[in-house]
């Protein structure tokens, strides 16, 4: 029977393997005659060490192989007890920053919770003034608005009454030209008459009366006031229970 390429190949990479093997074999051998238990212990402590390492360093990505490795390497090293007094002081160091960090986060509450009061308060203190400050602005508008109401009344009374003397003072306009009209026809009759018509009065007599007819327009006012200032006095002579008990008649 002919052998083909590809047994020959096949038994070319066992013999390939099977001299491997023996080379590894041959290693250990040589490895165990020339490293004695202290030595092995002292690798195998350095590769189980160096498994620690690459844990650490792969933490976020494999933390359950870095607590396996640690376990196998100070089980190893240090014994069992050594892994627990190891496992111990991690577990204190946890502990005791774990108590810090409380403790800064309820300092860092209670700084915030006293902040918070002060803020508190001293809204609270300026919402009382302005409060105050409300309630005096509105007693303020209050009494503005009642002093313009007042003038606005005052306005309004004065304007009536500005209304009522407007009117008044037409009327008494109309009858002073009414009078005015009435006297100046009689003073032009009294002259025709003066001049044309005979009467039993004197010359004298009439000239005179003519004369005051003319001056009556340029003495009266002072007449009217010389009339009603004579009048005051007369009245602030006289007692005042006199006046009473003559306004009580």
């Amino acid at each position: 029977m002919s052998i083909n390429q590809t047994q020959l190949n096949n038994l070319a990479a066992q013999q390939q393997e099977s001299t491997e093997q023996i080379n590894q074999l041959l290693q250990q051998s040589s490895d165990a005659l020339t490293c004695g238990p202290n030595c092995q212990k002292q690798r195998k402590s350095n590769l189980l060490h160096q498994e620690y390492l690459n844990a650490q360093a792969n933490i976020e990505t494999a933390p359950v192989q870095l607590q396996q490795a640690e376990k196998d390497y100070y089980t190893y090293t240090q014994g069992t007890s050594g892994y627990i007094a190891v496992r111990k002081n991690q577990v204190t160091k946890q502990a005791a920053e774990a108590v810090n960090s409380a403790t800064s986060t309820f300092q860092s509450g209670v700084d915030s919770a006293a902040t918070l009061i002060d803020t508190y308060d001293s809204l609270t203190s300026t919402y009382d003034n302005t409060f105050e400050l409300y309630k005096k602005y509105l007693e303020e508008n209050a009494e503005l608005q009642d002093q313009i109401n007042e003038i606005n009344t005052d306005t309004f009374t004065n304007d009536r009454k500005t209304y009522y003397e407007s009117q008044g003072f037409n009327k008494l306009q109309s009858w002073y030209k009414l009078f005015k009209w009435i006297y100046i026809i009689f003073v032009v009759v009294y002259i025709i008459g003066f001049i044309f018509i005979r009467s039993g009065y004197s010359f004298k007599v009439k000239f005179f009366i003519l004369i005051a007819l003319i001056l009556y327009p340029f003495v009266i006012n002072y007449i009217v006031v010389f009339i009603y200032n004579g009048t005051s006095r007369l009245y602030d002579l006289l007692p005042e229970n006199a006046y009473i008990n003559l306004q009580n008649d």
